[in-house]
């Protein structure tokens, strides 16, 4: 951990030099990608994308830029880059707020793009969106990034186009506190300020491990938190996309519209953790609660928002309305280094959970399989691309800064971090956000990649890396080497893609083509890439990237051809309607140059389309091909576990021997076929 501003000021300006001369970029766009990365884990932002654009003739400036998932805040990010990580003025300041304040002037006012901004410059998206939802934009939020030293100043409330105004500035001290601060920004909640304290009763736990305070809140006061705050509110790991179009949101908004009184009896309510509260007691077994530091809620997301969505869409004031609140303060053993909170968040947000189908995941990097894979990763040597002797390493940091923590404690001279350096070379170092991007774009979910590294990582982590846990079959220093393959294939495929945008052969986005493109490279070479043949090359051949490049422009041209309705490439990238419209197309054949990097003499089949409940009748419906081949398959990917494989064989020996398959093993076969299907892209 980056424990002074000097070292995180060297650390962020290696990056920065790092990324700008690898992507032949500005100093200053990396290090917007590099702080945007941050603010991203921080829980500032979901997703961000670039969008350097800067017009000194009208004032106006922009780097980045993000809509949240109901489009009605915009997020713009500019960038103060110092080489020396110097002051920054306050008229420095000032004056980049001004520029990005006249850019969304210009924009809501229909006087952007014009013939200001390129067609191939995201900045052009970003203003006619705004020009398009103009009424239903309710917030604008200007977010000043810099690794300079700014004076101490109060986030700036105000309004802009008739429009709420939130400024917020990020400088390396702020940076640094909270990186030091396990990376996350807490929320403070003083109900005095939303019509005086809450009152509630208190139950201590008998080992004084945990509080619970039981309470009504006022759905106003829950609507207007979550209008201030948004998805900031809900517990880090879990933030998904909350929407009314499920039937349970759509369950709420009509006892909200209809029964407002009938409330608090149909829902569950909402469960909160803080880090610590000011209550005062009242009464015996009474409290009036006015404050909670770091308010988390760990379930009832979907009826926080929907209070909001509700008010806000429908007029509705939520007067007759109160929810019941379940607030725990969990207490920390002095004498114990890990926080209890850490290991009792996770477990509440996961069994409380009742409202809906989303799976909660504790995603601490100290959860299998990643110390496995850190531990891997710094003992499987890479084989020289050269053919030579070099000796270098495949870094996963399985948890932010651990490559820089590593350097760190194992150099003290020039010389060392040179060699450090050349053992554990930047551009083969990857985080959780890329192991997941890389995996789901391979396994055909480009759409959940496109929903950013936090989104992406918490799905991927229980739908496929929970599943090869539990198993135990796993191997992990091979699933390492094909993580690898697919890092090779992203780093070479998003390289590219980053040149052509420069060069203005694409628009931007080079997150969601590189995603699309990988998709649909697995997608058309049936998922048969060697990926350890891509381990012991350690690049990816001329004839690969030929015809990853090729697909790179169907699916450019795919995402940047917005369907009536939808006026954002990264919106639309996220939709599953997007993928599937990609693979209905007619797609480029793999070149024959490529089948020497395939799995050989692998059979496939079409998905069967069948939903029958009965375990016997789907297995016989496969026939016995189906299942040798799915074993097979099973057996050359080393996916599933041993014995999965041999009752996939065996079924097939059944069918092949036209006896019935007995319930039990019907049983085991079709959900090791359901398995392969969902999470491994088992595609027969």
């Amino acid at each position: 951990m980056v424990n002074n501003l000097s070292a995180l000021n060297e650390s962020i300006s290696e990056e920065v030099t790092h990324r700008a001369s690898s992507n032949n970029i500005m100093k200053e766009e990396a290090f917007t990608e590099i702080l945007t990365e941050f603010l991203i884990e921080f829980g500032e932002l979901d997703i961000a994308e670039l969008s350097a654009w800067r017009d000194k003739n009208v004032g106006a400036k922009i780097d980045a830029y993000a809509f949240d998932d109901d489009i009605e805040t915009v997020s713009l990010i500019s960038s103060i880059w110092k080489d020396d990580g110097a002051q920054v003025t306050n008229s420095e300041l000032d004056v980049a707020i001004k520029r990005v304040r006249k850019f969304f002037s210009l924009a809501i006012e229909g006087k952007l793009p014009g013939d200001r901004i390129d067609v191939g410059n995201p900045a052009f998206e970003v203003a006619n969106t705004i020009w398009e939802v103009r009424n239903e934009l309710t917030t604008v939020r200007i977010i000043i990034v810099t690794n300079g030293e700014t004076k101490p100043r109060e986030g700036q409330i105000d309004t802009q186009n008739d429009k709420d105004l939130q400024i917020s500035i990020w400088d390396g001290p702020r940076l640094l506190g909270n990186l030091q601060n396990t990376a996350r920004v807490g929320i403070n909640i003083d109900f005095n300020e939303y019509g005086g304290p809450i009152k509630c009763i208190r139950q201590q736990n008998h080992d004084e491990k945990y509080s619970t305070y039981l309470a009504f809140i006022p759905g106003k006061i829950l609507a207007n938190l979550y209008a201030k705050h948004k998805t900031r509110l809900l517990e880090k790991n879990v933030r998904v996309f909350l929407s009314q179009r499920g039937g349970v949101n759509k369950g709420i908004r009509n006892t909200i519209i209809n029964e407002p009184e009938m409330f608090c009896a149909y829902n569950n309510g909402i469960t909160v953790y803080a880090e610590s509260i000011d209550a005062t007691k009242i009464d015996p077994g009474i409290y009036e609660l006015s404050t909670v530091d770091d308010f988390q809620i760990v379930n009832g997301g979907q009826t926080t928002a929907s209070l909001y969505h509700t008010m806000k869409k429908d007029r509705v004031q939520l007067s007759n309305i109160n929810v019941q609140m379940k607030l725990m303060v969990i207490h920390d053993d002095d004498n114990n280094d890990e926080r209890l909170a850490d290991i009792l968040v996770p477990k509440i947000s996961q069994y409380s959970n009742t409202q809906n189908k989303i799976q909660m995941s504790d995603l601490r990097a100290n959860d299998k399989p990643h110390p496995e894979l850190f531990a891997i990763s710094k003992k499987a040597i890479a084989p020289d691309p050269t053919g030579g002797t070099k000796t270098s390493y495949w870094f996963y940091e399985k948890s932010r800064g651990a490559w820089n923590e590593t350097r760190n404690l194992e150099t003290n001279t020039q010389s060392q971090r040179k060699a450090f350096d050349a053992k554990y070379p930047r551009n083969q170092r990857f985080d959780k956000g890329l192991f997941s991007k890389v995996w789901y774009s391979y396994l055909s979910k480009p759409h959940i990649v496109s929903l950013g590294p936090q989104k992406c990582f918490a799905r991927f982590h229980t739908d496929f890396l929970t599943n090869l846990v539990q198993e135990g079959d796993t191997e992990w220093p091979t699933f390492f080497k094909k993580t690898v393959g697919l890092l090779l294939i992203w780093n070479a495929t998003y390289k590219e893609i980053r040149r052509r945008t420069r060069e203005g052969l694409y628009q931007s986005f080079p997150q969601n083509i590189t995603t699309y493109t990988i998709a649909l490279f697995s997608h058309q070479t049936k998922q048969q890439v060697d990926l350890l043949k891509l381990w012991d090359l350690q690049k990816i051949p001329d004839e690969i990237m030929d015809y990853l490049l090729d697909l790179a422009d169907t699916a450019h041209d795919h995402i940047t051809n917005l369907p009536p309705g939808v006026s954002l490439v990264p919106e639309y990238s996220k939709k599953e309607g997007c993928w599937k419209g990609l693979i209905s197309k007619q797609i480029p054949p793999p070149p024959n140059l490529i089948s020497k990097y395939l799995y050989s003499n692998q059979s496939k089949m079409k998905i069967s389309s069948s939903q029958d409940e009965k375990n016997v009748e789907f297995c016989n419906s496969k026939g016995s091909e189906a299942w040798f081949a799915l074993s097979k398959w099973m057996k050359e990917k080393d996916w599933g576990s041993g014995k999965q494989r041999s009752q996939c064989f065996n079924m097939g020996k059944t069918l092949e021997a036209n006896r019935e398959p007995s319930l039990a093993l019907s049983f085991a076969c079709k959900k090791a076929w359901d398995s392969m299907e969902e999470n491994y892209g088992w595609n027969n």
